[in-house]
């Protein structure tokens, strides 16, 4: 008796265990559908009309007989501005005119090129030049009289000549190159020889070039010494280019600007 009591139980045990697997079997399922239902719904769900597609494609319709299949309706394409097509047009009318045409760098070299280069490398050796300017200048109110100016310049060696101004030539007699010359300062800056006694003025303009016939720094020495006797005779004053008063100092850079050109000119030679 206990010995089939005790198979019964153990029969009971075994249907008891698998009631429970097949139960926990059964509820894993339906979890796992619950979820797939849920984040990814079925087809039918979509809301997809009835005779289409997942993509909204419905069947093909037959036509029937006697219709005509309708026309296919053209693209639309959006309307574009005219400001907007024009840099385009005016470039690509611009390039058909003018097509580029890129031409290969030639290494020849012909008697004319020679010729030219010849030509470039002198003017680009050609000397600079060099302006030194004085002025004698008067107190406002004082005026140089012409009557009075003529005899003052040609004891110092001026002679009327080109441009109608006074020049001051290597000779004193009025010959060989022009050192430096003299000018009116005010307008018109030119002297009219036969109304010397008729002109009025309050300052004169002395000038050289360089380079110049002569030594330069002779010349500028004839100039500076020219323009200090005609101050001190109508009591003006000598001025530099700046239209400052000539002092030491201004004079030295004078004589320092000569000696600069100077040099210059020698490394070019």
């Amino acid at each position: 008796m206990a010995e089939e009591f005790r198979y019964a139980l153990i029969v009971l045990g075994v249907l008891a265990m698998a009631g429970l697997a097949l139960h926990g079997w059964w509820s894993a399922r339906k979890t796992s559908q619950q979820a797939q239902s849920r984040f990814m719904p079925e087809e039918k769900s979509s809301g997809a009309p009835e005779g289409f597609d997942e993509y909204g494609v419905g069947k093909k319709r037959k036509l029937a007989p006697g219709e005509k299949p309708q026309p296919k309706p053209a693209p639309s394409v959006a309307p574009r501005s005219d400001r907007l097509r024009e840099p385009a047009k005016k470039f690509r009318e611009e390039r058909e005119k003018t097509p580029e045409v890129h031409e290969e760098p030639s290494l020849s070299f012909s008697a004319d090129d020679d010729v030219d280069v010849s030509h470039d490398t002198q003017v680009a050796d050609e000397a600079p030049s060099e302006v030194l300017i004085l002025y004698v200048l008067l107190p406002e109110g004082q005026e140089i009289n012409g009557a009075m100016l003529l005899p003052s310049l040609l004891t110092l060696g001026f002679k009327y000549g080109e441009m109608n101004i006074f020049h001051r030539h290597q000779d004193s007699a009025g010959s060989g190159g022009i050192l430096f010359s003299l000018a009116n300062m005010f307008n018109p800056g030119t002297f009219d020889l036969e109304e010397m006694d008729k002109l009025q003025t309050r300052g004169l303009s002395l000038f050289m070039t360089l380079p110049g016939p002569g030594e330069a720094l002779q010349s500028f020495n004839l100039m500076h010494s020219a323009a200090r006797k005609l101050s001190d005779e109508f009591g003006g004053q000598v001025l530099d280019n700046t239209r400052s008063v000539l002092t030491v100092q201004t004079t030295r850079h004078y004589v320092e600007k000569i000696r600069e050109f100077q040099r210059q000119q020698l490394i070019r030679n």
